[in-house]
Order: C-alpha cells, then structure tokens, then sequence
C-alpha cells in the first residue's frame, strides 16, 4: 500500500498530512505533492501563538505586510468600520487575518496582506487605523522571507 497521507497513492481525500521535524537548523522539508498542491514555490507561514497552530498559505509573490493592532475591545462595530478602512484603501484580499483578546486585557486585530493591492500608501492606511476608536497601537512592517 502506498503512502496515503503523502498523496502519492492517487488517494483523493480531503487533507494529507506529514510529520515534521523542528530542529537547530531551521529547515523544513516540505514534500513535493504539498508543494504541487499549492502550485506555487512559495508559501507564507503563521504562527497563532494562543493555539501552537502554524497555517502555510500559497503565495504569488513574496511580498507581504504584516499588520497588527491592539485594541481596547474587540467588538462587531470596530470590526465594521475596520472593514470600511479596508475598503477605502482597496485592502480586499487578506491572505490570513485574525482578532484575539489575551487574558481578557489586551486584545488585538492582525492580518497578512499583499501591498500591491493598496490604492494609498501604507503610511495613509496606518493614519486611518490610529484614528479607529480603541485603537492603541498600529504595527505596519513587511514580513521578512
């Protein structure tokens, strides 16, 4: 029998899975049908501390821009007008994005994006999102390879 969660039996499930191994040398093999699947060579990886879950998302080109805010509350009106910001500066596609409150005291907004599909500039996108209500920090930077 082949190997069934490497993909490389023809075994069409909905996931595949391969175990890793974190080491010193800060390499990680990644199969070839994993990087088949994605189609690309190249990939954005996250890690969401709060659940020790890394995501890898496929990339069209390397350019990323990390975006984090820190928030008084995380509520549904912030998150509207957020939305609208966005909007406005032509920031549709997020390539992951998340909202979490720690230990109920410090809660915060963050979000990967590609650049290019900005109709301002980053430092006009960073203006908008200081004056949110709520909004105590705002951290724009590109995300290294």
């Amino acid at each position: 029998m082949g190997d069934m969660m490497s993909g490389d039996d023809g075994y069409d499930g909905a996931t595949a899975g391969r175990v890793l191994t974190f080491d010193e040398s800060e390499s990680v093999t990644f199969p070839k049908s994993f990087r088949d699947a994605m189609g690309t060579d190249q990939g954005l990886m996250v890690l969401v501390y709060k659940d020790r879950l890394i995501k890898i998302f496929p990339l069209e080109t390397e350019d990323v821009t990390y975006l984090s805010l820190e928030i008084g509350k995380l509520t549904n009106d912030f998150l509207t007008k957020l939305s609208q910001i966005f909007k406005d500066c032509g920031l549709v596609d997020l390539l992951f994005s998340t909202g979490v409150c720690l230990r109920g005291t410090r809660c915060f907004y963050e979000c990967y994006f590609n650049p290019s599909q900005l109709n301002t500039t980053v430092d006009e996108l960073r203006s908008a999102l200081s004056k949110l209500d709520g909004v105590k920090q705002v951290v724009v930077e590109r995300v290294l390879s």
